[in-house]
């Protein structure tokens, strides 16, 4: 099975070298446990409302827009990004993509332990970008078009994209630099469409392939072993904490560390 591409890095950057963090609540740690697969989000559902649309198209409009008026047009926030840009958003891609979300660095930060790791009582994974390319189970005509990229932290009230603002895969990795430049994310992309690698919200196999635009993401399954380094437990987590994991890490058979946050608790 081959790699996936990698967008967004300079060309002297080493994938092998590149450490990343993912940060996740207990529950969703157990379930990568559990399934052997890890939580894709479409990107439609994600907390950022304009993921994946043109910055000078939708984007550029509804902030220019919301800011002159509360109630823009007198249309609901939820219709605009399907009306704008004449359906040169990117919208299509907020139902047809799935994201899985990385953050690049070797040390931990409280921002993103507060933000995505419950609060620091979660649970955060170590890995890096080489090891994204190859352990997940995507089939080969699927890997074709997908991808991990590097986010670019743009202004999204100024940039223009130019002709590549109709390349769904390309906006897909762009952000707002004024809400999400301290995150520094790389993300894996792929089509929000069940296949062999597969497993639906609730742990169970698709019985079709059939594509669902309303469901909130897919579980992709993945090589343990050779994704995860080690895991780390939260800042705000105690001993006993740590142990437990270590006893349920080794009982799936990993034999990685199970290492303590060196960020002081709070």
């Amino acid at each position: 099975m081959s790699s996936l591409k990698i967008q967004g890095f300079v060309p002297e950057d080493n994938p092998e070298f590149i450490n990343v963090l993912r940060y996740m609540p207990l529950i969703r740690f157990l379930c990568l446990l559990e399934l052997q697969a890890i939580w894709f989000s479409r990107l439609g559902a994600l907390q950022d409302k304009f993921e994946c649309t043109n910055p000078q198209g939708a984007r550029g409009f509804l902030l220019k827009a919301i800011k002159e008026s509360p109630t823009p047009l007198g249309i609901p926030f939820k219709n605009l990004l399907s009306l704008t840009d004449n359906g040169n958003s990117g919208d299509g891609f907020r139902q047809g993509g799935l994201v899985n979300s990385w953050f690049i660095g070797k040390l931990e930060t409280e921002k993103m332990w507060r933000d995505y790791g419950d609060n620091g009582k979660g649970v955060a994974i170590r890995s890096t970008v080489k090891k994204l390319t190859t352990s997940f189970q995507i089939p080969e005509d699927f890997r074709k078009i997908s991808q991990v990229g590097r986010v670019r932290y743009v202004d999204f009230e100024i940039f223009d994209p130019d002709v590549l603002g109709h390349d769904q895969a390309y906006v897909s990795l762009l952000k707002d630099e004024k809400q999400f430049k301290d995150e520094n994310e790389v993300r894996i992309v792929t089509l929000n469409w069940p296949h062999s690698g597969t497993l639906l919200p609730d742990g169970s196999q698709p019985n079709n392939s059939k594509f669902e635009p309303k469901i909130k993401g897919l579980h992709i399954k993945c090589n343990l072993r050779e994704l995860i380094q080690s895991v780390v437990v939260g800042p705000n987590t105690d001993w006993n904490f740590q142990m437990l994991m270590k006893r349920i890490v080794s009982r799936f058979g990993l034999t990685v560390n199970v290492e303590r946050s060196q960020i002081s608790p709070w």
